[in-house]
């Protein structure tokens, strides 16, 4: 068998840019009714398991295919197409209701955070870097996973949502230099379960941290500045999920210790008090992770490593209108259903 050529190439990437509108699509949505389904099945999207791994679909506005992979071929097929179908405008598409949208939007009058996550790694001084290749054992010798890999370490991208009456809840009415506000449990556990989770936030493999799993889950707000312009806040907590850690079996690969985690939280918080909007919401979790990092076959990943192993998140508001700032939690809208739990009061 031929060897097959790289999907994602530097000129693939370029010609994407330049001529298309690039969308990952989730294969449930293909199946989904309504108007969203409907225009996915009629492009035959639906027959495509589309992954990471490099399949393309490539279809005009109208729905019509025109090759499986971005290339000049594909645009000379475009460009074949008549000016209904091709010409600025030819294409309608309208705003759908709320009620036929699959994927769900940002809550109403809600606060948007953008969660970056990264793998780390520690010098001989313990000073913190960005992890490399040839920081994880179980690739260190093998020059070909390295290089698949190394995409993987880069730093990923997904959002946590707030509702309105969430955040209007870490808003005191008359605020006091100096005093603390607990912040409600059900938003410190949604970030522990969905988004504090290193497995899910780089590779997309593990499942939602079971509340039961969740062994700490708390953030504290102190006032530092009170004045009729603003609030100004200190944030402190920590957060603890999974396994205990034992190092006598957090050894790779297929170690026999389940994953654990575990983070303190710092951050600053600023509130507009003349705008009444936050303005700033940073946190940080320079945490570390252990056991096992299982894939839909329950093997060890090559990310894993023996020990207890550092890694980062930060938090901040997503300002702007970019469309990626409207992504669901996970980048899967399943991840905010009710039977989720991740707009949950009574966790």
């Amino acid at each position: 068998m031929g060897r097959v050529p790289a999907l994602w190439t530097d000129e693939t990437i370029e010609l994407i840019k330049k001529h298309f509108v690039a969308a990952a699509v989730p294969t449930w949505v293909c199946r989904a009714e309504g108007p969203e389904g409907d225009f996915l099945r009629r492009a035959g999207i639906d027959k495509r398991w589309v992954t990471s791994s490099g399949y393309m679909h490539c279809v005009s506005a109208s729905g019509k295919f025109l090759g499986g992979r971005a290339s000049l071929s594909v645009l000379k097929e475009f460009q074949q197409l008549p000016l209904t179908e091709r010409a600025p405008g030819s294409v309608s598409v309208p705003d759908l209701p709320a009620a036929q949208a699959v994927l769900p939007s940002p809550p109403v009058g809600g606060l948007v955070l953008k969660v970056h996550a990264r793998f780390l790694s520690s010098d001989q001084n313990g000073q913190l870097r960005p992890a490399v290749t040839t920081d994880f054992p179980l690739m260190r010798d093998k020059p070909n996973v390295q290089k698949s890999w190394a995409l993987f370490l880069q730093p990923n991208t997904e959002y946590l949502w707030l509702t309105r009456d969430e955040w209007q809840s870490l808003v005191p009415a008359e605020p006091t230099t100096g005093e603390t506000l607990v912040v409600p449990r059900n938003i410190v556990l949604r970030m522990a379960r969905f988004h504090l989770t290193p497995q899910r936030a780089t590779t997309s493999e593990g499942h939602i941290v079971s509340v039961r799993s969740v062994k700490s889950a708390e953030l504290s707000l102190l006032v530092d500045d009170a004045s009729p312009q603003r609030i100004r806040y200190q944030a402190t907590g920590f957060v603890r999920w999974g396994s205990d850690y034992d190092e006598s079996q957090a050894t790779t690969p297929n170690g026999p210790l389940a994953q654990g985690f575990e983070s303190p939280l710092y951050g600053r918080l600023t509130y507009d008090r003349e705008k009444q909007v936050f303005v700033q919401f940073d946190l940080v979790a320079p945490s570390h992770v252990w056991g096992r990092w299982g894939d839909a076959n329950g093997k060890s990943m090559y990310v894993e490593r023996p020990g207890r192993s550092p890694f980062g998140f930060a938090l901040e508001l997503a300002t702007g209108n970019s469309p990626t700032n409207r992504l669901p939690p996970g980048g899967n809208g399943r991840y905010v259903t009710e039977a989720t739990g991740y707009f949950s009061v009574d966790q």
